[in-house]
């Protein structure tokens, strides 16, 4: 092959690959990679004390693996900022009245592909409702495992 018809042909394989790899269910993996094209999770300090976390999946993903790979961001971002303990709220009206929603995260999805948004709140101390991010890591990461085993 000449390198003319080599350039031509590289558009169509790399529209292949993206094809091929965007049918399979997304993977834990940061959403905000620009090589990314299936989505993942994302996270943002704010507003105010509170960590926002989501995890935007594809058509393959199911509910229950999209609630494990936020519970697990969510769990990683508590401990990268030193605290043990979290508050987890679906909206900023939650987070305002104190009404925690523990693991039940509220999975939703839009043109049939999962999603779930969250308002996080560090803690160092456990409080009424917390979890323990430690716990709540391990236990999902061993779900995760035994998915994929």
């Amino acid at each position: 092959m000449n390198p003319r018809t080599i350039r031509r042909a590289w558009p169509a394989a790399a529209l292949l690959a993206c094809a091929v790899l965007s049918g399979c269910a997304t993977t834990y993996t940061d959403a905000t990679n620009p090589l990314n094209l299936a989505g993942g999770y994302y996270d943002e300090p704010g507003p105010g004390k509170l960590v926002t976390v989501g995890f935007a999946a594809n058509g393959y993903t199911n509910a229950e693996t999209v609630r494990r790979y936020v519970l697990r961001r969510a769990c990683e971002v508590v401990q990268e900022g030193g605290k043990g303990h979290f508050l987890a709220y679906t909206s900023l009206e939650h987070a305002a009245a104190g009404l925690p929603v523990g693991e039940d995260l509220g999975i939703h999805a839009l043109g049939g592909k999962p999603f779930s948004h969250i308002y996080v709140l560090p803690l160092d101390e456990p409080r009424k409702g917390s979890l323990n991010a430690a716990e709540v890591l391990e236990r999902v990461t061993a779900e995760m495992a035994r998915k994929e085993g």
